[in-house]
């Protein structure tokens, strides 16, 4: 819910240029110069660190629909395709700019499970615990902001959304598409009011219940939902 708006993986560290294998000693010096200055191997951790840098300070200073991918990378002085080759998207580039949870669609996939019974619990405390990480909170409050103030931007959300996380967790549930699809998103919508009424508008007793027991206590509203037992 909280990694942004394009339909490319986040970064993994598998691909960072840093876990490739060095230049091989026997190899030309000539040739390995040519290699190194057009490959994202040139500069190794240092492009990257620039990008990072350039990055942290456009998103502090703009909303997120207003940083380009290309505006980065020209104060960075790389060439765009490294920022799609270190992050995989804008999105994967916010996140480790702004410090916000490692792969929030993974962490939230893999509290979903079979989508079956302990469902709703899993996730509420997935959610809960990205939303209270450190040096998350108000990056993430700040992201959000943004997006509800760009159309645009909200659209891009959506289907990213759609494509990374809602369609991918749907295929494991029981049922047909369609009614697949509204139990879906009956019970995000039912994560994403609770979330609300808990971290944006404090709501009390709520904002102060401990995460274990909220998530005991509401998990099985939300299972009840993904499984079809509820009244519309």
């Amino acid at each position: 819910m909280m990694n942004t708006p394009l339909a490319h993986s986040p970064h993994s560290h598998a691909d960072s240029p840093g876990n490739q294998a060095p230049e091989s000693t026997h190899e030309p010096r000539s040739q390995r110069n040519t290699n190194a200055a057009r490959g994202p191997a040139a500069a190794r951790g240092h492009v990257r660190e620039r990008i990072l840098t350039v990055a942290h300070q456009a998103f502090s200073e703009r909303d997120f629909p207003s940083v380009t991918v290309r505006s980065i990378a020209a104060e960075a002085g790389c060439d765009p395709g490294l920022i799609s080759y270190y992050f995989g998207s804008k999105a994967g580039l916010f996140r480790e700019a702004m410090s916000l949870p490692n792969n929030p669609v993974e962490i939230i996939s893999q509290a979903f499970g079979d989508g079956r019974s302990g469902t709703g619990e899993r996730v509420l405390l997935a959610v809960m615990d990205l939303w209270e990480t450190a040096a998350a909170h108000n990056n993430f409050s700040m992201f959000v902001a943004s997006l509800l103030n760009s159309e645009p931007a909200l659209q891009m959300f959506r289907t990213w959304i759609d494509v990374n996380l809602a369609t991918p967790l749907m295929q494991r549930m029981r049922g047909s598409g369609e009614n697949r699809r509204v139990r879906f998103e009956l019970a995000f919508s039912q994560i994403l009011g609770l979330v609300a009424t808990r971290y944006v508008y404090g709501m009390q007793p709520l904002a102060s219940l401990p995460k274990a027991a909220l998530a005991s206590s509401y998990g099985p509203s939300i299972d009840a939902t993904l499984a079809g037992r509820y009244h519309a």
